[in-house]
Parts: C-alpha cells; sequence; structure tokens
C-alpha cells in the first residue's frame, strides 16, 4: 500500500495543483484543502497564511530547475559549452513555459512579493528561494569553462548568465503574448527552443 505523504507535503502539492491548473486566485484556502484531503482549518497548523503557502508551493516547484543549474559544475569540461548551455536553456524555457502565469500573479500581489523578496519561506530542499539562483550556478559554470580555456573572457560572467537566463524567458513571452509568437522575431528561420538557445549561446558567447 503507498504511504501518504505527511500533510503538510499534501497541503503544498495540492496548493501547487491548483496554481498549476487554473492560476494563484484559484488556490483558496478552501480549494487547496480539497485537493489536499485535508480541512481547511488544518491548513493554519502549518502555514501562517494563505502567502506562506503559495511561495512554499513555488519553491516546490522550483526545486527541478534550480537542481538542474546547480548539476552544471559536474559538467565542466564536459561535451561542448553549446552543448551544456544549450541543454540548460531548454530546460529553463520548459520551466518558464510553465511558471511565468503564476510569477506574473506574484509580482502584482504586494503580499506575496513580500514574502517572496524577504524570504520568510524557505524551499523544500533547504536552499534558497531566489531568483539569482540560476545566476549564480551558471556564472560559476561560465568562470570554469574560461578558466579551462574553452571560453574567451567576455568580461561579466553574471551578467552572461542574466542574458542567458533572460532570454529564455522572453522567449515564453513571445510564444504566450505575441500574436506571431516567436515566429515573429526570427522570420523565415528555425524557431524550435533548441534552435533559438543555440543562437543565442553563438551571438553572447561566439561558439
Amino acid at each position: 500500500m503507498e504511504e501518504r505523504l505527511p500533510m503538510r507535503a499534501r497541503i503544498v502539492e495540492g496548493a501547487w495543483g491548483c496554481m498549476r491548473e487554473h492560476g494563484v486566485r484559484s488556490a483558496t484556502t478552501k480549494a487547496v484543502a480539497h485537493r489536499a484531503g485535508v480541512s481547511e482549518g488544518s491548513i493554519y497548523n502549518h502555514f501562517a497564511n494563505r502567502s506562506e503557502l503559495i511561495i512554499e508551493a513555488f519553491a516546490l516547484a522550483t526545486q527541478g530547475i534550480r537542481q538542474r543549474a546547480a548539476e552544471l559544475e559536474q559538467l565542466v569540461g564536459a561535451d561542448t559549452v553549446e552543448q551544456n548551455l544549450v541543454g540548460l536553456m531548454e530546460a529553463i524555457i520548459e520551466f518558464f513555459r510553465e511558471v511565468a502565469p503564476i510569477v506574473g500573479s506574484i509580482l502584482g500581489d504586494p503580499e506575496l512579493r513580500a514574502w517572496f523578496t524577504e524570504g520568510a519561506v524557505p524551499s523544500p530542499d533547504g536552499g534558497a528561494l531566489t531568483p539569482l539562483t540560476g545566476v549564480v550556478e551558471v556564472s560559476a559554470y561560465l568562470e570554469r569553462e574560461y578558466q579551462q580555456g574553452r571560453l574567451p573572457n567576455r568580461g561579466s560572467w553574471p551578467v552572461a548568465a542574466a542574458m542567458l537566463i533572460g532570454a529564455c524567458l522572453h522567449y515564453v513571452y513571445l510564444e504566450q503574448l505575441s500574436p506571431s509568437g516567436i515566429h515573429g522575431m526570427l522570420p523565415g528561420e528555425t524557431t524550435s527552443a533548441a534552435s533559438y538557445a543555440r543562437d543565442v549561446v553563438h551571438t553572447l558567447l561566439d561558439q
């Protein structure tokens, strides 16, 4: 018989399920409780308020991509820099496709934004929940590849890392908000996530 998750974990997963399917506004304590199979009042035995629950659920959703960024360290000197960065960018694009609407809701809600920026909620894996997480890992990876002579010196590796990640977010914005999508920016060219990522890497790092 499958062992049930602890109540707190079930509540967090219930909140993320509501957010992913119908947006942040749908993640009411009543809806989350129903999805998690708990009483609405029990949520407040584990969380100070709904904002804390929402941010912890978002932290759970980011765990996989943060782990993917951390694994870059193991790729230094392996394959090519282009292959490593393109693979990461494809994963980031897929992640942003899922969470971009949710991030927008967090940015537009002063209370949720305060919980996020103040770091009031630890992430499930013990790491810091911060947008700088990916920038730090990618920057460190680029620096180490440069030290091994596999990259030219481009000045600021943190800025280069932020540009790579920002390009992923812009790709998703174009997909979701532009009538012509990414094809409107690059007419007549192959515009898959992989080809776009390669173009970004070539443009930024002269690979």
